[in-house]
């Protein structure tokens, strides 16, 4: 029996999507090299890089070389207030290492997902510039604003499809590998500020109470919905391969991400004896 068609699926996840470099490392140590790489958001933004022939210790150098100063410059506020930022500058990036080149004359068999603003549905993309996609499925609601892409407004593609292992089937993978690096509500910690206790409310026993600020009950709506969109689309199409990277103990952010790779690779490790049986060959 020879080698099944590998299909690579990498979630939206934010800064946790450093953990795609690590999984893709020990793939390509291992000579696994995916056939098909379908990316969503941050995902999109590794696994389009990839796909493009950018070398892993380049796109890893990239993340590494992160900092609080070079994301503020991404964020820069638009006027009018459209979104946080235009994001000209991700679009920007992602052209100065791929170029102009077109998601059809790829190396390796590559989509994205993003999300149609007008109608809420997922959008396949798997032509067109790479750039300009890479660009339109990292446009996380508010922060970024919706990017044109083949005259639709598009937003991140994690609103509608956080980890589409279904687009990797219909592209023609035989066996999918899928990487979830998504946000588990239960692991948000809630920042706010103490609440008014009533009068006669006993302090012996009673959970204490706090008042989560907006961007902290915004960004744990985000990942309630996503995560269940996740489980929804796991059930429905369930991959040969799950990576659910753990991040609980030094959790990755923009300004320091060695730990999410690393957590990537630990992950893909432990699950090499699953992913060889399963490619074959």
């Amino acid at each position: 029996m020879g080698k099944r068609t590998l299909g690579l699926v990498l979630s939206s996840g934010g800064a946790r999507g450093t953990a795609h470099v690590g999984v893709l490392k020990v793939l390509e140590a291992e000579g696994l090299r995916p056939d098909i790489i379908v990316g969503v958001s941050m995902g999109a933004e590794v696994g389009g890089l990839y796909a493009a022939g950018v070398e892993l210790s380049r796109i890893e150098s990239l993340w590494q070389s992160a900092s609080f100063a070079r994301v503020a410059r991404h964020l820069r506020p638009t006027w009018p207030w459209f979104g946080w930022s235009s994001g000209r500058a991700i679009r920007a990036f992602a052209h100065s290492i791929v170029g102009d080149c077109r998601i059809e004359e790829l190396p390796i068999r590559f989509a994205a997902v993003t999300t149609d603003l007008e109608t809420g549905q997922p959008i396949v993309v798997t032509q067109g510039n790479l750039a300009d996609t890479i660009r339109a499925s990292l446009s996380v609601p508010g922060l970024f604003t919706p990017a044109w892409l083949h005259d639709r407004l598009c937003i991140d593609g994690g609103v509608s499809s956080p980890l589409p292992v279904g687009v990797a089937r219909d592209l023609g993978a035989e066996c999918v590998l899928a990487v979830d690096v998504l946000v588990d509500p239960t692991e948000v910690k809630l920042p706010g500020v103490p609440g008014i206790r009533k009068r006669g409310t006993s302090t012996s026993s009673a959970r204490p109470r706090y008042r989560p600020t907006v961007f902290g009950v915004l960004f744990q709506m985000s990942t309630v919905f996503q995560k269940r969109l996740a489980r929804m689309s796991l059930e429905q199409h369930p991959p040969d391969i799950l990576l659910q990277p753990d991040f609980s103990h030094d959790p990755p952010c923009y300004s320091r991400v060695g730990c999410g790779i690393e957590a990537g690779e630990l992950a893909a490790k432990q699950a090499l004896p699953a992913i060889r049986a399963a490619v074959g060959g």
